[in-house]
């Protein structure tokens, strides 16, 4: 949702960041008169300290089921090593 129409923004686009291509800030009213130089020097300190973005969590349901599937696999495993067993 954009609020407002008169936004000063800096677009960092060389990130030095093999994750990020560009980042954009925008640059709160009050500072908007500020030197340029300085937003600018700014802006790249911060997208220079900028990581890997982090990972995603898992939920419960997803840990639930990827535990069932591993049982259920190692179940079958054991049946099928029990059969052939019992034929040969």
């Amino acid at each position: 949702m954009i609020k407002g129409v008169n936004k000063q923004v800096l677009e960092v686009t060389n990130t030095e960041n093999p994750y990020f291509e560009k980042i954009i800030f925008f640059v709160k009213p009050e500072y908007g008169s500020e030197d340029r130089a300085k937003l600018k020097k700014e802006a790249e300190t911060l997208a220079k300290k900028a990581g890997k973005p982090p990972k995603s969590r898992k939920t419960k349901k997803e840990i639930c089921y990827l535990i069932s599937q591993c049982a259920l696999c190692a179940g079958a495993g054991a049946a099928m090593t029990f059969l052939l067993s019992y034929f040969i």
